[in-house]
This record gives C-alpha cells, structure tokens and sequence, in this order.
C-alpha cells in the first residue's frame, strides 16, 4: 500500500458481556474517530462465511469495504491471511499467545506473525484512508490481538481496558445462554476462569506499555459517566475533548458504523443507557458465592466490593 497517515488505533481490551461494544459505539461518535467492531472477526467468519457490515450491506456493496478490501487484499488471499491468524492471534491462548508476543515477537511463528501484522497494518490504513478517521476503534477484545497492534510500526496504538464486576458478566452470560431458574455453577465456574485470565492478560499489557499508551475505565464508570469516558480516551489520545456531551439524559443518538459482521445491526439509533447491575438482585447465592470466590482478589484491585451494591451505587 501507498504509506499514508498513521492513523491511531484505540484496541479495547475486555471481555463478553463487559460493555465493549457500547464503548466502542461511544467513541465511534467522536468528531475524526470510526468505530469498526471486532475487526479480528473480518477473516474467520465476516469474509469466509459471506457475513454483511454492520451498515446491512454485503462488503461488495458496502461503501467503505468495497474500498477497503481491493487494497487489503493486493498479493494476498482470504485463506492465507486465516491461517496467519490462526498462529499469529487464536481465538484460544490468546494470553498465553500475548505474553509470548510480548516476550520475544514469537520468533517461533516469525513468518505468521510478520504476515498476519502486516495486513492488519494495510487493514486500519485503508479503513482509515477510506473513512477519514483520524482514531480507529477495534473492540477485538482479545489479548494477543492488543499485542500485536502495539507492536504494527505504521499505526499509533493505545489500549483502553475496560473491566466490568465478574459477578456482572457471569450473569449476563447466564441469562441470556441458561433461562430458567436454579444453580448454574458449571457456567459460573467457567465465567469466573475466563474473567481471571482474560484481565491478567489485560493488565501485564497495559503495564508494559505504560500509563501514556493505556487507560483502565470500569463499565460501571463509564455508563454513569460516559462524557467522562470519552475524555479521558480523548485525551490519552491528544484529541480535542469533545464540544457537547455524547450523551445526555442517557440518550445518545449512534449513527451507521461499518463494522466486518453485524448485517444491519449498527444502523443509527438512539440509545438509552443505563446501568445494569441487575445481579445484585437476581444471580443466584450459589453462583454469586462461587463467582466472588474465585474472581477475588482481583476484583478487589479494580475496586469491586465482596457485598452487592446498594441501591444508586
């Protein structure tokens, strides 16, 4: 590709069920920024299996990927650039896959990893160039992805880490994959592991990268607050603050984002935000008793209590 701009990349970091997605949206409607959704998911399912962008529109009508992909894809094919992944960024050991990035690049995977990172490089310049967006949000999620973007020498790359209370998460997960009521403790169990390494991960990459190129923002903080929110991303980018609030009254107004799946789910809407701590009340003590049990003492270091929040909290 023909060098341009290097555009600036926030990767959040987080989990399932953790508030991602409404923060990326957020950003998304920052004056020079684009949010693109979990751009990991381009290969493996968006293009392979012939998904739609988020806008509703295949990718060969699509008015930014039917521009973006012909440049992506000089010199290269959808199946290669799978299989670079699959070494380079898995879906599973992406922890154990970040800390080897981290140590040494992989020097084992060198000519995956080369590969991979260089057409995620090409991918957020042409989405850039296409756009027009100073800051790209990918809200990947996943930890080896977040290593490899700090290390692409054509973009600036930022990490926002957002952690939401497990016992949250867990219930999210358990409502909408378990209906009905009772114990659900294999799920509990296995919510609290993924929670645990998901945000170890997440921390031993913010810390090597610095309190310049990272920023820990809690969900809970971010939807009583998201104008606040917004400018501490802001300015951990040197971007302007924002010149009106996003939201107010917990409305926002999300216009069309062009993300690699989503066939017409992020179409302009307006959104009402509020705070879901709806576990306090409805998980379960047997869950909530091994959920806390073993997501501590890590959830104390990013402030969660062992008791329920009261009412307002």
């Amino acid at each position: 590709m023909t060098p341009g701009p290097r555009p600036k990349v926030v990767y959040v970091l987080g989990t399932q069920r953790g508030g991602t997605t409404i923060a990326g949206r957020l950003l998304g409607e920052l004056p020079g920024f684009a949010f693109l959704g979990e751009l990991r998911k381009l290969w493996q399912l968006g293009l392979a299996e012939e998904r739609r962008c988020g806008c509703g529109q295949s990718y060969a009508a699509c008015e930014v990927w039917s521009a973006v992909l012909p440049q992506v894809l000089v010199g290269r094919d959808v199946a290669r650039v799978q299989r670079w992944q699959s070494v380079a960024a898995p879906d599973r050991r992406s922890s154990l896959q970040a800390r080897r990035l981290v140590r040494d690049g992989d020097r084992r995977h060198a000519d995956a990893v080369d590969a991979y990172g260089s057409t995620l490089g090409d991918t957020y310049r042409a989405l850039a160039s296409v756009t027009g967006a100073r800051v790209l949000v990918d809200t990947s999620k996943l930890p080896a992805d977040a290593a490899l973007v700090g290390g692409l020498g054509d973009v600036d790359a930022f990490l926002l880490h957002l952690v939401r209370d497990p016992r949250g998460v867990v219930h999210s997960t358990i409502r909408r994959s378990t209906p009905g009521p009772g114990a659900h403790v294999r799920q509990s169990v296995a919510g609290s592991a993924g929670w645990l390494v998901r945000h170890l991960a997440a921390a031993a990459l913010v810390r090597s990268v610095g309190p310049d190129r990272s920023v820990v923002i809690s969900y809970e903080d971010m939807v009583s607050d998201p104008n606040a929110m917004l400018e501490r991303v802001a300015a951990l980018l040197g971007e302007a603050a924002p010149t009106s609030p996003v939201v107010s009254d917990g409305l926002t107004h999300l216009g069309v984002a062009h993300t690699p799946i989503g066939g017409g789910r992020f179409l302009p809407e307006t959104v009402t935000l509020a705070l879901d701590q709806r576990w306090a009340t409805d998980l379960g003590a047997v869950d909530r008793v091994v959920v806390t049990g073993l997501t501590q003492p890590l959830a104390r270091r990013f402030g969660y209590r062992v008791s329920a929040p009261t009412e307002g909290t």
